[in-house]
């Protein structure tokens, strides 16, 4: 399906040309996004989030990001500013703010770390925890909205291919 021909030009290394069966391929592909793997999941993922919000909004006073933050203070305890931000994939900047308001509303405490009076600790508030679990229900709502039609076998194969597919490309970029 994918086919180069590689042609040759004064000195300089081979470089690739398309066929008509690559140009016809690339046509249709470009043409079907939702055939797409990296559109697919990318939409999936901005889906999945809208409605998150949309259900937040009733239920957790908090937004999204702010889920996030604690929902990776829940999962690795408590941790310095820079790593939280990487665990979000922000600039330590956007986080630093993030955390600042997080702060004033009660949802997490920062620290300087004993050891290194240069970094900061977040945790948790006895708040946040309480909260957590309203957020974890509406995760598990946006879930079983998103699985509605499959059965319970599909979801478990589904969940397990996208971890498959976690696990391969963790492989290759640095978490």
């Amino acid at each position: 399906m994918r086919s180069l021909n590689y042609a040759r030009c004064a000195g300089f290394a081979a470089i690739p040309t398309m066929t008509n069966e690559t140009l016809s391929y690339n046509r249709r592909m470009t043409t079907q996004l939702e055939e797409r793997f990296g559109f697919l999941i990318s939409d999936v993922g901005r889906l999945t989030g809208k409605r998150f919000d949309d259900l937040a909004k009733s239920s957790v006073d908090l937004t999204r990001a702010q889920c996030r933050v604690l929902a990776n203070l829940a999962h690795y305890g408590d941790v310095n500013q820079a790593r939280l931000a990487d665990l979000l994939e922000v600039a330590p900047i956007s986080a630093g703010r993030l955390l600042d308001r997080m702060e004033e509303g009660g949802w997490i405490e920062r620290t300087a770390n004993p050891e290194d009076r240069r970094e900061r600790q977040v945790r948790m508030t006895p708040k946040a925890e309480r909260t957590l679990g309203k957020a974890r229900k509406v995760g598990d709502e946006v879930a079983l909205e998103a699985l509605n039609g499959f059965t319970d076998e599909e979801a478990k194969q589904l969940i397990a291919l996208l971890q498959r597919v976690r696990g391969n490309l963790s492989r290759l970029v640095d978490r």
